[in-house]
């Protein structure tokens, strides 16, 4: 109670003591007291653009590793500890236009723990470490209906979230298949593109800057059974262009799309020897659909290629035809169970293209089967994934099971199995490469 007193007491003093100051300066002119306030607002701003300046930066780090408990020497055991990097900026300015970029860098240490001369040269070189540039672009709004982009980027074309079908653009990064899902696999690639919105339509004229292809596995590596090594892909600078149209209305949405684009699978030119894997010029043309009803969605995509070209009939052209339907069901809470299923088939078929390593049939399937469910609040989330080929299922595939758990805002943590299905020539050479796998990260 004393001291409730005793600070009453100063308050009040306080009061008193401020009131008779200004009645002792209120006689001193005001314009002789000068305080520059340009120079505060200009400290403010400096500080508030420091602020937002690193406010812009985010990243994350990652501690992953595998395990492969059936394969051959040296990718036995622990086949792989690797640490990765991943650094983002991304600023918005004030006239709404924005700039992103981001690297991923990485290293694989089990190349260091199980000894350098035990691996071929070009899996050392392609999967021991990397610094890779990801997305870098420009982008923002030129009117109320038309948008600009520029730069490294991703251009998701389709509906399927397991299977390429329309979804052509961007190259994938294949170096260990099943292990991630396509939206992980996408490399980014320059592009400059415009979106032109009329009603309810969109019109996306894009111009395709830089020529990559998709990441295969190394010769020598777990995933690369052939017995030699492939040549490198040739190397163009020409520039391509492609063209969507998509619309969304009410319970559906539709999309048309063409391209002329370099095949990115390729052919390996043969004069007589092996010397490089050439990617022809290819159209395509192609539509994706869904339809909304209740707790379904129904989805489809459609594509027609002209001109590819295989290794053992490089002298032909062929054409081939790509027809996906799929369905999703979202009516048990915080769960999503889909189905996708895929016809491919080669038109102008030659039985060349049955020969070899990697067989190509007049008609192949693929089917993939997925359920996600979330639980714990959201923070524990469990998928199966299995993706199997041949009509009747049975030429192949993996599944995968795998969980994440959001250990807290800013770390999280993965842990998973792939099992390899045999059934086909490819699929037999890989099927003992099972792997468990497990990482950890943390975001900033």
């Amino acid at each position: 109670m004393r001291y409730r007193l005793v600070l009453s007491a100063l308050a009040l003093s306080s009061i008193l003591y401020a009131d008779s100051i200004d009645d002792e300066i209120g006689g001193f002119d005001d314009t002789n007291i000068k305080v520059d306030t340009t120079k505060v607002v200009e400290d403010v701003k400096v500080v508030e653009k420091k602020k937002t300046f690193f406010s812009d930066f985010t990243g994350k780090v990652t501690l992953s590793t595998a395990y492969s408990p059936n394969t051959l020497s040296p990718h036995d055991g622990l086949s792989s500890l690797k640490v990765s990097r991943l650094f983002d900026y991304e600023h918005k300015f004030d006239n709404g236009w924005k700039v992103k970029t981001n690297v991923k860098i990485y290293y694989d240490a089990i190349y260091k723990i199980r000894g350098e001369n035990e691996f071929k040269n070009e899996e050392k070189d392609s999967l021991r470490q990397e610094v890779r540039l990801y997305d870098a672009y420009l982008e923002g709004s030129i009117t109320d209906k038309l948008d600009f982009k520029i730069g490294r980027q991703v251009v998701v074309w389709g509906r399927s979230d397991t299977i390429r079908v329309t979804d052509i653009l961007n190259p994938l990064d294949n170096r260990r298949p099943g292990m991630v899902d396509i939206e992980d696999l996408r490399l980014p690639t320059t592009m400059a593109k415009l979106d032109y919105y009329i009603g309810k339509w969109r019109i996306t004229p894009i111009a395709i800057l830089e020529q990559k292809f998709s990441l295969n596995p190394p010769y020598g590596s777990q995933f690369y059974p052939a017995p030699n090594a492939l040549p490198d892909n040739s190397t163009y600078t020409d520039v391509t262009y492609a063209l969507s149209v998509s619309g969304e209305f009410s319970g559906w949405d539709i999309s048309f799309y063409g391209a002329n684009v370099r095949d990115d699978a390729g052919y390996i030119l043969l004069n007589p020897t092996p010397s490089a894997i050439e990617h022809d010029k290819v159209n395509m043309f192609g539509s994706a659909l869904n339809v909304l009803t209740g707790s379904w969605l129904f989805k489809s995509e459609l594509a027609y290629f002209d001109g590819l070209k295989y290794t053992n009939t490089q002298d032909k052209t062929f054409t081939r035809s790509d027809i996906l339907l799929g369905v999703e069901y979202k009516g048990i809470a915080d769960t999503i169970i889909s189905y996708d299923v895929v016809m491919r088939t080669i038109g102008g078929y030659d039985t060349k293209l049955a020969q070899g390593f990697n067989p190509l049939d007049e008609v192949t399937y693929q089917h993939a089967f997925r359920i996600s469910s979330d639980f714990i609040n959201s923070t524990l989330h469990a998928n199966y994934l299995i993706s199997l080929y041949g009509q009747n299922l049975d030429k192949g595939g993996f599944q995968r099971a795998w969980v994440k758990y959001d250990i807290a805002d800013a770390i999280s943590a993965n842990v998973g199995v792939v099992d390899y299905i045999g059934g086909s020539t490819l699929f037999d050479s890989i099927k003992d490469n099972d792997m468990v796998f497990a990482d950890i990260s943390y975001s900033f």
